[in-house]
């Protein structure tokens, strides 16, 4: 169960602080961070991006410290999970909050622990303002030829960007930045399913499949002085990669079982071919062969086989009645 929590006297919510006024005074602008255990950056987080949104809203995943409490102090509205449900339940969470609202022109997303800037929310969200996209994701190397980016980092998020497109197929340059916009049509129609961090790869299979259009703009980040990711890099891509597969599984099963049964196919009918001319010119049969193509050819037969009558039901629950 999810409580609302205030920072006011009595459980009432405080007027907020003054602040810097706010860019697009004429568009209503909430952002919302996810949190676990953020207790170090998330007081300078929010005071920051309270000078660029209406309200701040963090929702807090279960955190066992003392991320609440300074996330109230500074006058953030916190929304808690009283056990841990992953970065996708945060997320879930701060949209369903978010359309409850009546006049918010835009949801922006970005994390806890600093390394987003908030200074950057408001080029985040203008195309989202402009009527220009559905999403906005602000992109770590888009027209950036350079990246602080540690190099096993980024080949592991490459990794997930070329998964994503086989997902989705939009050819996004930062799949897995969590620093979005989202217009109010987009933050009420995706149907996201994941409770891990493979929600940011399925908001682009959700917004690609409900033709929602998406921008990228550049965007800095910090590494330096951050205390780090939550959970283990390894296992967090790992992750990540196991489910945008499971995607590709389920929404684009002709590729998915598709392109294997075709390389098994050519693998298995070349050995196959091979075998059988060996046998004719030099009259030894090579058993072994025989047997590994002859495996080859019915797998991909399989594979082939379940491609198309997945995709053919898939195509008849997806058709409108």
């Amino acid at each position: 169960m999810s409580t609302y929590a205030t920072s006011g006297v009595n459980g009432e919510r405080e007027a907020p602080l003054e602040q810097e006024p706010i860019d697009t005074t004429s568009d209503t602008i909430v952002a919302g961070i996810p949190t676990y255990n953020e207790e170090i950056a998330i007081g300078s987080v929010v005071s920051e991006a309270q000078q660029y949104a209406d309200e701040v809203v963090v929702v807090d995943d279960g955190s066992t410290d003392n991320t609440v409490r300074i996330a109230q102090n500074v006058g953030a509205t916190v929304i808690k999970h009283e056990e841990n449900k992953g970065k996708g339940g945060a997320i879930r969470t701060l949209m369903k909050y978010t359309t409850n609202i009546d006049g918010v022109d835009s949801l922006v997303i970005l994390d806890g622990d600093g390394q987003h800037l908030p200074e950057d929310i408001p080029d985040v969200v203008e195309p989202v303002l402009e009527g220009d996209c559905d999403i906005s994701i602000g992109s770590r190397y888009v027209e950036q030829e350079e990246t602080e980016t540690p190099l096993h980092r980024r080949f592991g998020q490459r990794v997930l960007d070329t998964l994503t497109l086989g997902s989705s197929g939009e050819n996004l340059s930062d799949t897995q930045s969590g620093f979005r916009a989202f217009s109010p049509e987009a933050a009420s129609s995706l149907n996201l399913q994941t409770d891990g961090m493979g929600v940011e790869s399925e908001m682009i299979s959700e917004a690609a499949n409900r033709e929602l259009k998406i921008d990228e703009v550049p965007i800095d980040v910090r590494y330096d002085g951050i205390d780090g990711q939550t959970f283990n890099p390894l296992a967090h891509g790992l992750s990540v990669a196991v489910f945008v597969t499971q995607l590709i599984r389920d929404r684009h099963p002709l590729l998915f079982f598709g392109v294997p049964a075709l390389l098994l196919l050519g693998v298995g009918g070349a050995l196959l071919l091979q075998t059988a001319y060996l046998y004719q010119t030099t009259a030894a049969f090579h058993q072994w062969r025989a047997l590994i193509s002859g495996f080859l050819v019915l797998t991909g037969i399989v594979c082939l086989f379940s491609a198309l009558v997945l995709s053919q039901v898939k195509n008849m629950v997806s058709r409108p009645d």
